[in-house]
């Protein structure tokens, strides 16, 4: 009886560690709270509108969100202006980027072009959740960038649909998960 019980394959450690961060993406808004659409979402768009060498890095470009918050880019620009950015940078975002990095089997640092492309994309989202999703009532000092947004209209997924849509891409995409 035993033998006709499917094999089941455990998940890695990294598998476990991102799908964790998986649902704490999926579950945190972006705009501080001011979108319906989740960091997971946003990530997944990201991955899926810019080049293939690309994709899985763009996956993984706010990993460290679910820690940190999502700041609004006024905050960014305050925190630059008080010379502290720089430092919160490089303690906190970097290095948690570039444990998720490693631990998906990409290339750290990120190589120039990719860093470029995926910059680019997530203006493009920016501008198109600014356009879609967010309650312009809650959001002030954001001043949208002349970027073009995405063509189509952009409905917010439920958190289950956003970490999942996460996962099937790392499952796919990441050299360390044999995708």
């Amino acid at each position: 009886m035993h033998d006709l019980l499917p094999a089941v394959k455990h998940p890695s450690d990294c598998q476990l560690l991102f799908a964790r961060k998986a649902r704490g993406l999926a579950h945190l808004r972006r705009w501080n709270g001011a979108c319906d659409v989740s960091v997971a979402q946003h990530c997944v768009m990201a991955c899926d509108n810019v080049s293939q060498r690309a994709a899985p890095y763009a996956l993984i470009h706010d990993i460290e969100e679910d820690e940190t918050g999502d700041l609004l880019t006024p905050v960014k620009q305050k925190m630059r202006e008080l010379g502290i950015w720089h430092r919160f940078e490089a303690e906190i975002v970097l290095p948690i980027r570039k444990s998720y990095t490693e631990l998906a089997g990409l290339n750290w640092p990120w190589p120039a072009d990719v860093v470029a492309e995926v910059a680019s994309i997530d203006q493009r989202l920016q501008v198109t959740e600014y356009r879609d999703a967010v309650d312009l009532g809650l959001v002030r000092g954001f001043v949208p960038r002349s970027v073009a947004p995405l063509l189509e209209y952009l409905l917010p997924w439920s958190p289950q649909k956003a970490e999942v849509q996460f996962l099937d891409r790392a499952g796919r995409l990441f050299p360390a998960w044999e995708g």
